[in-house]
Order: structure tokens, then sequence, then C-alpha cells
């Protein structure tokens, strides 16, 4: 498995698109609480559902810096997924290395092991913002007030490889990187949300609108003022989002049938 990660290490150490995005998504993830908190901070109108001063303390900053992740993992993560595979496509380097003597099972493991691979650091990443915001700003610090919250760390590495993965598959499925990216954006942005209220706006209205893919995978890191409406809505005997359980265990199926799909579509395609 070493052999593979470094076969794909030598194929896009060098991609300067990976380069670009892994330093925004860097960069952003800390800026872009820092900055919410100044513009926040700065609005007239008094803001019910925040909590200004503890957004960057134990334990608020896990569910905050989670959702800011989520836009840019969705981003910049999904079109990593997306291009890990189209540009071998467009390269021709998957044909080369099955003529080289990679299988077609080897080059599919070293997809994933990647996947995973980038997912594990973006969650390192995420959980080192999250402590070193949580330190400086969180004052009275103890232990259970530093621990409440960081199962949050597992549900954001969740949804990092469940961005990639639906990036892989949608790459997998076109092949053509312009092609590829837009439907993806398309989907997440437009697509899912258009079938749900579609489907359930017209024929049956219940929490099944929760369980599509995107929505999952989303559903694991809320902005957390949803959760204040999700109470609401319960009231009405309907849940504005999914549990943790019910998000985490529906992007695994999900993950499964995405990677299953992607592995017979290589399997069997014509390369």
């Amino acid at each position: 498995m070493w052999y593979l990660l470094q076969l794909e290490w030598k194929k896009f150490k060098y991609f300067r698109t990976f380069k670009v995005m892994a330093i925004l998504y860097v960069i952003l993830l800390p800026l872009i609480l820092i900055v919410a908190k100044a513009f926040f901070a700065k609005v007239d109108a008094p803001i019910d559902f925040i909590n200004i001063k503890t957004v960057q303390s134990f334990p608020e900053i896990w569910g905050y810096l989670a959702y800011i992740g989520n836009w840019l993992t969705f981003f910049f993560l999904g079109f990593m997924g997306v291009l890990s595979v189209t540009t071998e496509f467009a390269n021709k380097t998957l044909r080369q290395n099955i003529i080289n003597g990679i299988t077609r099972n080897q080059f599919f493991l070293s997809k994933i092991l990647l996947i995973l691979s980038i997912s594990t650091i973006a969650t390192l990443y995420y959980a080192l913002v999250g402590f070193g915001f949580g330190f400086i700003y969180t004052d009275n610090l103890y232990l259970t007030k530093i621990l409440k919250g960081t199962s949050q760390i597992f549900h954001y590495f969740l949804m990092c490889n469940g961005y990639m993965i639906f990036g892989f598959f949608i790459g997998v499925l076109l092949r053509r990187t312009g092609l590829a990216l837009f439907l993806y954006l398309v989907y997440v942005i437009f697509l899912e949300n258009v079938i749900r209220y579609a489907v359930h706006g017209n024929i049956v209205f219940n929490n099944s609108i929760n369980f599509y893919p995107l929505n999952a995978i989303e559903d694991l890191t809320p902005v957390p003022i949803a959760k204040i409406i999700n109470q609401m809505t319960k009231e009405n005997d309907f849940s504005f989002l999914l549990s943790k359980t019910e998000a985490t265990v529906t992007t695994l199926i999900y993950m499964a049938i995405f990677i299953f799909i992607a592995y017979q579509r290589i399997k069997k395609s014509d390369l």
C-alpha cells in the first residue's frame, strides 16, 4: 500500500492545481472564522442564535469550524476527488500504469488510499486549528470543556471522505475533467435539492427528504444554529436535520455504493 501511495504522490506532487487547492484550504479554514467573527461582532442588530464571544472557544469552536470546513471541503477536496481520476484519463497515465504492470485493482486501491490520506491530513489540520483557537480564546479551561465536542473530529473525517469519494465517483463515470467538475457542482449546489423538493413536495413529505447522499454528508457538520431550528421543527413531527447516527450510517452506505460502482466501472471499462 505504501508503494501505491508513493506512486500517487509522484503523479500529483507537481500538479499545480492540487497545490493551489491545498494551500487555499489551509489558509481559508482559520481565516474565514476570524473574518466571520469580526464581521458579526460589528453588526448592529442583535444576533439571537449566535454568541459571538464563544465561536472561537471550546466547545463551540468545533461546530463552527466544521461548518466552515464543510464548504471548503465540498469545493477544494471534492474537486481533488474529481481531478484525481479525470487527469489519469486525460493524460493517459492510467493506460500507461496498466502497461507497466499495475493492475486495475491496484490502481483503484491507490485512489482510495489517496482519498483517505488527504481526508486524514485535512482532518488533522481541522483538529489542530480547533485546539489552537480553543486554547487561545477559552476562559477557565478544564478537561471536560476541552473534550466536549471533539467527536466532531470523526464526523469531519467522514465528511471529507464523503465529498472526495462522490467527486471520484463522478470523475470515474464521466472521465472528462470539465464535464465531471460541472456535474459535481451542479448536483451538490442545485440538482439534489431540486430532486428532493420535487419528489417530496409533490409526492410524499416526510423525513425521507433528508436521506439523500449530499444532504447526509452536509448533516455530519451542520451550522450549529441549525440545531435550534431542528428542535423547533421536531415539535411538528418533522426533523430539519438527520441525527449524527443517521447521517453517519447514511453517508457510509452511500460511500460504499459509490465505491462499488466506481470499481465496477474501472474494472470493466475500456481504458
